[in-house]
């Protein structure tokens, strides 16, 4: 049968793998390095990804951080505080 081979892993035609962008910020959350994320995502996914792209990821997301930072805020803000005292009370049966 000719012509019938496709890949198993990724999509005709898809640059990224699903998920992998999500992988990339949870990681860089957690504090790990451009690198230190390439080499997870190699073990996870078995691709190589190169540190730009890590960057690329990441980046798309601190530009609209810094715009959600920079936001204008309304003048008045409702706060609302609640304070709580959890008592645990053991009711001993009545001797029978």
């Amino acid at each position: 049968m000719a012509g019938t081979f496709g890949p198993t892993g990724i999509e005709k035609r898809r640059r990224r793998l699903s998920g992998a962008d999500e992988m990339v910020l949870s990681l860089s959350a957690k504090g790990l390095t451009r690198g230190e994320i390439s080499a997870r995502l190699a073990e996870v996914y078995d691709a190589s990804v190169s540190e730009a792209a890590v960057s690329a990821i990441t980046g798309k997301v601190m530009d609209g951080r810094a715009e959600w930072s920079n936001r204008p805020l309304h003048s008045v803000c409702p706060v609302l505080f609640v304070d709580v005292i959890n008592v645990k009370i053991r009711v001993l049966a009545p001797p029978s």
